[in-house]
């Protein structure tokens, strides 16, 4: 099965798995309008780490006993602890900020713009700190994208804007927590089974954010005032489970 799964890779273009990456991760902060008028963010994603969680056991426990596949876990309690600080900052602190954000009324486009002014954090954190060499090819390229989001932004502010001190403060908590999270990931954590590490990860942010659930007086509407499923909220919770995190 393995190698049919190689020979498929080969056979596509090299832009294939980035144009679905991009594309699949996009559409996130687009699903999120859906489900965020039925439910609390924080409870909203505790359910969907939860379930998460869930999947990729019962993923690892295929390719164990179906496939006879080795599952590779974090090796030692460093590995564990640096697994789990990353899924604090990346699950917790990003999809926290970002759900919060949202449901604080900024706009999925807006908040899509401000976290993903990522690779310009990366690139000066690699630059100053790591003796990282950033070309000025790039540089003109992150600056153009700095300029393109400021000019954004200053449309959204005033009377009727959607922009506000508190969904703005929590876009840029995401967006710190995101680049924190990629950096640290990338200079503590050693290679590891991407389904045994999305379990920490999904179980770690489990562990802050279902805790702060508990404090939220709105609760999950999975039901319409005529009785009828509420297929937006089901549907969103759905596509975040199966299309974003296993996807």
């Amino acid at each position: 099965m393995g190698e049919a799964l190689t020979e498929v890779r080969k056979g596509l273009p090299p832009w294939f798995w980035p144009a679905v990456f991009v594309l699949i991760w996009s559409s996130g902060y687009i699903v999120a309008r859906y489900g965020m008028p039925h439910g609390p963010p924080m409870t909203f994603l505790s359910i969907r780490f939860g379930l998460s969680a869930a999947c990729f056991f019962a993923l690892l426990g295929f390719a164990a006993v179906v496939l006879k596949q080795s599952i590779k876990w974090p090796q030692g309690r460093a590995q564990w602890l640096h697994m789990a600080v990353v899924g604090l900052l990346m699950q917790a602190g990003y999809l926290g900020g970002v759900w919060a954000a949202v449901k604080a009324g900024i706009g999925a486009g807006l908040v899509a713009l401000i976290v993903n002014f990522q690779p310009v954090l990366t690139a000066l954190w690699v630059a100053k700190f790591e003796g990282g060499q950033v070309s000025r090819k790039q540089w003109l390229g992150l600056s153009v994208g700095f300029v393109g989001l400021i000019l954004v932004m200053s449309r959204k502010f005033g009377a009727g804007g959607e922009a506000t001190a508190l969904n703005l403060g929590l876009s840029v908590l995401a967006l710190l927590a995101m680049t924190t999270g990629a950096l640290y990931q990338k200079r503590f954590v050693q290679p590891c089974d991407v389904r045994s590490a999305s379990v920490v990860q999904m179980l770690a942010g489990l562990a802050v954010l279902g805790p702060l659930a508990l404090f939220e007086a709105e609760s999950m509407r999975w039901t319409l005032a005529s009785g009828a499923w509420n297929t937006e909220l089901i549907g969103a919770m759905a596509f975040f489970v199966l299309v974003l995190t296993l996807g």
